[in-house]
């Protein structure tokens, strides 16, 4: 017996809202046994239909699952476009494999619009996501002030394309100047245990990336040790003063060894570029700082205040330290992508913007939409990283125990135990000028699972299986044993993580 027409056309409804939603294997592979179970059972005439919308759903999601299975891409290829979902428990944040810590669902979802469709076309959507962005950071700016700066931003590609828009603020006849003591790597995350980590080239240095990005002139200045960063001789520049000339002997924007322009300079042309220093606001001399503009850049750092439970700086606090700039690299701290923001006074970012250069850094639409969603997310007090520090030892405890529990199961874990090592961030700690940043400030209190593997499992050989699962679970090895930390594992993850050990063993 036919069916009527409005039963074959709801079927046919059901089973393209599902075929849409085919981007793996297991969802294809379910789809079709779930389909074929359901043509079976109708006429000739529906089944030919419900086979013909089946197949065109597997050609239009093709690309998408091929490039989602193939192994070619994600295990050494040259591109890679697979999302590796991925589980930290390492115990460190900045894991050089990964953090483990996503991006909120609903930044996420705010660039969506934006990959597809006209909602790209919206006219001046940069400029008004960037506006939001500024809004939002404004506003914890002058919690508690009666003085409240207008600021503005911009989103660029990466902290090197920020530094390349800075160093167009000198223009002609100014001059960019570094701190001596802020010769420092700028990339201040460690790449292995601090034991190992070596120190990086010449070229990851503040001065050397602004003079590679930069066409104007850049000069050192200072002792070494900062004990005199802010002396009033640096600030004030005079006929023959020699102090201020490039350190390295090369010639920058024009100027000889030992000289540099005599002739007034109209405006605040005069560019400080520094490092952060912990509790360290703008120092420069009262009767020099209408002359000046000070830049911060914070190569890795959060955008608002974490808290006591993660001790790094933050873009708001050196805005009310007295900055007229901050450069932030984005990263999991941030809770951005992988891109930078320039945040502060209004007719500095204005001067930016009016530079040619401005367009080439700015970063795609929606990378600037997932940025300007993520702060507003963090500015209602909601930070990935800051909700999983501030678990409780308590909480870390209980799970550490019903996770011990649960892998004790297995016949190839002789036992389980739980110990109370700390965490860490994972930042190396730096000298600049007289302050010093404590190896106390990087760790957290945290709780682990350790699980001790039968004499005929190599610790090894199984740590790497778990890391490339489907879903990689970080954890660290030693001798026979498998430590899993849960400090930056979220109790979703955690569920996730017995179903992951057993594949591996």
């Amino acid at each position: 017996m036919a069916l009527p027409p409005w039963t074959v056309e709801l079927l046919r409804r059901g089973v393209a809202d599902l075929a849409r939603q085919v981007t793996d294997n297991d969802t294809a592979a379910s789809l079709k046994e779930q389909a074929s179970k359901l043509v079976e059972e109708l006429p000739k005439t529906a089944r030919e239909k419900v086979d013909t919308i089946l197949r065109q759903a597997e050609e239009s999601t093709r690309p998408i699952k091929d490039v989602w299975q193939s192994g070619v891409l994600w295990r050494g290829g040259t591109i890679s476009l697979t999302p590796a979902r991925l589980i930290n428990g390492t115990g460190r944040l900045l894991d050089p494999r990964g953090s483990g810590v996503g991006l909120p669902a609903e930044a996420l979802a705010a660039a969506i619009p934006h990959l597809s469709g006209d909602a790209s076309h919206i006219e001046n959507a940069d400029a008004r996501l960037c506006d939001e962005i500024a809004a939002a950071i404004s506003r914890r700016c002058g919690e508690g002030s009666a003085e409240n700066n207008k600021l503005s931003a911009i989103v660029t590609n990466s902290i090197d394309a920020s530094l390349a828009l800075i160093m167009k603020l000198g223009g002609r006849g100014g001059c960019v100047s570094v701190p001596r003591c802020c010769a420092v790597p700028l990339v201040t995350s460690t790449q292995g245990p601090a034991s190992t980590s070596t120190q990086a080239v010449g070229d990851e240095l503040l001065v050397d990336r602004l003079r590679r990005y930069g066409t104007g002139a850049v000069r050192e200045f200072g002792r070494v040790d900062g004990s005199d960063r802010w002396d009033e001789n640096h600030f004030t520049r005079r006929r023959g003063q020699h102090r201020d000339a490039p350190s390295n002997g090369r010639h920058q924007g024009g100027q000889r060894d030992g000289q540099h322009d005599d002739k007034p300079v109209r405006g605040r042309q005069n560019v400080l570029v520094r490092l952060a220093a912990s509790g360290e606001g703008n120092r420069i001399p009262t009767a020099e700082r209408a002359n000046w503009i000070d830049v911060v850049v914070l190569p890795i750092g959060a955008i608002f205040s974490t808290g006591d439970e993660v001790s790094v700086d933050s873009l708001v606090d050196q805005l009310r330290g007295g900055a007229d700039v901050v450069v932030l690299g984005g990263g999991v701290l941030a809770g951005t992508p992988e891109l930078s923001l320039v945040v502060g006074n209004e007719a500095v970012i204005d001067q930016l913007r009016q530079t040619p250069r401005h367009s080439l850094v700015m970063a795609p639409t929606a990378l600037t939409a997932i940025a300007a969603s993520t702060v507003a997310i963090q500015a209602s007090g909601r930070s990935p990283v800051g909700q999983l520090a501030s678990v409780s030892e308590e909480n870390l405890q209980d799970r550490a125990m019903r996770l011990a529990t649960q892998l004790g199961g297995f016949d190839a874990v002789q036992s389980t135990r739980v110990t109370q090592d700390s965490a860490s961030i994972g930042l190396v700690t730096t000298q600049l000028t007289t302050t010093t940043t404590s190896d106390a400030a990087d760790v957290l209190p945290s709780r682990q699972v350790v699980l001790t593997l039968d004499a005929s499992k190599d610790a090894d050989a199984v740590a790497r299986r778990l890391a490339e699962s489907s879903i990689g679970l970080l954890c660290r090895v030693q001798g026979n044993e498998i430590i899993i930390d849960l400090r930056w594992i979220s109790p979703e993850q955690q569920s996730q993580i017995g179903e992951i050990v057993g594949r591996a063993f």
